[in-house]
């Protein structure tokens, strides 16, 4: 699986209607992670979605600038974290 960075979509949008638009390219519904503030619970407003592998591509080429309830989808391939640095 290939993992995506997505951003822009309105954050009141669920995993179902995500799981609706990148269902084609292989994504299951437990392959869509909302990234959540420690505080409020609120959704940061961006989504990391695991693809088929040779689908990435395809999936950024259809979604990205895509116009989802007036905002346009961020698509990209995502970047790994840093490791952490252990703490003393």
């Amino acid at each position: 699986m290939t993992r995506l960075f997505v951003a822009g979509f309105p954050r009141e949008a669920t995993k179902d209607e995500l799981l609706a638009l990148f269902r084609q390219f292989g994504t299951g519904p437990d392959d869509i992670t909302f990234p959540r503030d420690r505080r409020t619970r609120r959704k940061k407003g961006y989504a990391y979605i695991n693809v088929a592998d040779g689908r990435a591509d395809a999936a950024i080429e259809a979604f990205h600038l895509f116009e989802i309830a007036g905002r346009l989808l961020t698509v990209a391939r995502a970047l790994d974290r840093p490791q952490k640095r252990p703490r003393a």
